[in-house]
């Protein structure tokens, strides 16, 4: 151990900073994680380097450990591929991606799906970008972060000479914080952490956020992995699309936009701060089904398929031609149900939640759904190797007869019937019909009923949102009031729960399908939000995971793979497990 170098950082970082490195030295914490959160915090990397050398390592260790004969990295952030050989410059590519929403169309703030967010990714930027290890990084307009001393305010400064597309104008503070205000307004995972006017720009060039209270996770909450963050001009109005008004900051410029065949290309952004992009263009083209997605890319005529699933692409596993990008993640599908509607309704009794838990047979979705390519989970979305998971909690089993014991409890021995509602996205409606068989075995009869994924999110899943046909029901308490009684809907990779739990939990967040509404969840989510330690954190996420097993608003039955793929001519591509495509290094061969 170098104290002497080890002291020299101490005395020049704050109280949270300090926290963690004694953390590390201490041993209380790994290399992995001490350089996840040491990121996340805003501590350097020639910093993080510098400390690990101080405790024994080496300063190159300050990236995750990478298994080379897997190329997996250990952590639970997404995997991303480079350049493995040189490729001649210009071309055209082609990616396949899920169709977006036709309700929501290409509108950043509002925008609930995968294609969606490819697309306006393309154009727009985050405050915060992707680091090669798939963590969070400053490799987009914000340069440094940090926080004040207890982590209710924090700092962020702007590249200088980022532009904007339509005019040229210089990206300032002034449109970061328009963007917080328009995020605030319509709870884009801000809710309860950010209010409105909290955002200060003291400078051009320097942005200043207040929160409701403190809140460690902040960095992550206006990065790529809460989509709904990019940042857009100070004078973008609510509701305004990239179809509309074509701009960003980005390295590509949206030149057409074919609605009705899903359909985007762009072209290089002459401008970009980051530099010349090698490609002529790229075109994003939306597939309904990722059956014909998987088809296309397979007959050659896309060279980027943007993700599949095992039951449409299986075969692609075993082409040795081509990239696989295969991360592990904490992309989940979550069943949920609507816990105060209809009222006196049979889900509105947790004993009838849990018992649908018990009755869903967890092994056989993971070996027949996924082929094993995904990990069982214990009816919360807290990812395991998190340094704040409880693995004291027991894990819920696979067990009919205690079912059938709480739907007699609950008054039900006789057995309930209602749809299960699905959106026809991947392995969805395949899931679906394995659980409608695991309920009929205790007495719960679930028909599936699939719907155009397109359609799905607003007429079944969270139908309190704006462009919902059915929002009566809904009000404090109720956000999505009028959402199925029970459904399955998608959840994308995030590096930490704040989104599950602040926007699928929390009482009167944006996607709040169960409409669960407990002041216990919210005191304990709180507790996690502001803990600036991993002790914190982990206390109050070892509560929560057991409330949540108890309560039982949803079912969390596995984390799956995420599976993306390139064709042998692409090099230099990189994707999160949330389904943003990184063109910006894309050369193709």
């Amino acid at each position: 151990m170098d104290f002497k170098r080890l002291d020299q950082t101490r005395s020049s970082v704050g109280p949270i900073e300090l926290d963690l490195i004694e953390s590390y030295a201490q041993g209380k914490v790994s290399r992995r994680d001490f350089v996840r959160r040491g990121t996340m915090i805003g501590l350097s990397v020639p910093v993080m380097g510098g400390i690990i050398a101080a405790c024994g390592g080496s300063d190159s260790d300050s990236a995750p450990a990478t298994d080379a004969a897997s190329g997996e990295t250990g952590s639970t952030e997404p995997k991303t591929t480079e350049a493995a050989a040189p490729a001649a410059a210009g071309g055209d590519v082609i990616a396949g991606i899920q169709t977006g929403d036709a309700n929501s169309g290409l509108d950043p703030v509002n925008m609930l799906d995968l294609g969606t967010y490819a697309v306006l990714s393309q154009s727009f930027e985050y405050l915060v970008g992707l680091g090669p290890d798939g963590n969070i990084a400053a490799t987009a307009p914000a340069t440094e972060w940090s926080p004040n001393a207890d982590a209710s305010q924090w700092t962020f400064k702007l590249r200088p000479g980022v532009t904007w597309q339509d005019g040229g104008t210089p990206l300032t503070s002034a449109d970061v914080v328009a963007t917080i205000e328009r995020m605030v307004e319509v709870g884009a995972g801000l809710s309860g952490v950010v209010s409105a006017g909290a955002a200060e720009a003291p400078d051009d060039l320097t942005v200043v956020v207040n929160l409701d209270s403190p809140n460690g996770n902040l960095p992550v909450l206006v990065s790529l992995f809460n989509p709904q963050s990019l940042i857009t001009p100070v004078d973008y109005s609510s509701g305004t699309t990239l179809s509309d008004r074509p701009t960003g900051t980005g390295a590509w410029m949206l030149v057409d936009f074919d609605p009705s065949a899903y359909r985007a290309k762009f072209i290089p952004n002459p401008n970009w701060w980051g530099g010349a992009v090698k490609l002529d263009s790229v075109t994003l083209q939306g597939f309904e089904s990722g059956g014909t997605k998987v088809a296309a890319f397979a007959a050659g005529e896309i060279d980027i398929i943007q993700d599949f699933s095992i039951s449409d692409g299986a075969t692609l596993l075993q082409d040795d031609s081509l990239t696989i990008l295969r991360p592990p993640s904490s992309n989940h599908r979550q069943i949920w149900f609507n816990t105060q509607l209809p009222e006196g309704g049979p889900f509105t009794d947790p004993r009838v939640r849990q018992a649908v838990c018990y009755a869903i047979n967890r092994e056989q979705l993971v070996n027949t759904v996924y082929e094993g390519q995904a990990r069982i989970a214990n009816d919360h979305p807290i990812f395991p190797t998190l340094p704040f998971f409880d693995e004291g909690q027991e894990q819920r089993p696979y067990d009919p007869e205690m079912a059938k014991q709480l739907l007699s409890d609950a008054g039900y021995a006789d057995g309930i019937e209602i749809p299960i509602q699905v959106g026809d996205l991947g392995e969805i409606p395949a899931i679906a019909a394995i659980v409608e068989q695991n309920l009929a075995a205790v007495g719960i009869k679930t028909p599936v009923s699939v719907t155009p994924n397109s359609d799905f999110y607003g007429e079944y899943w969270c139908t309190g949102a704006s462009w919902g046909s059915s929002p009566e029901s809904s009000g404090p308490g109720r956000p999505c009031g009028a959402s199925a009684q029970i459904g399955i809907v998608d959840y994308g990779h995030r590096p930490t729960p704040d989104i599950f739990f602040g926007r699928a939990l929390a009482t009167d967040g944006d996607w709040n399908s169960s409409n669960y509404a407990s002041s216990e969840f919210d005191g304990l989510f709180g507790d996690y939000q502001s803990a600036t330690d991993v002790a914190g954190q982990k206390t109050a996420v070892g509560k929560i995971q057991r409330l949540l097993h108890e309560d039982a608003p949803a079912c969390y039955p596995f984390f799956f793979d995420y599976l993306s793929a390139t064709s042998s001519a692409i090099n230099g591509f990189e994707t999160t497990a949330l389904g943003h495509l990184q063109m910006q290094n894309v050369t193709k061969s």
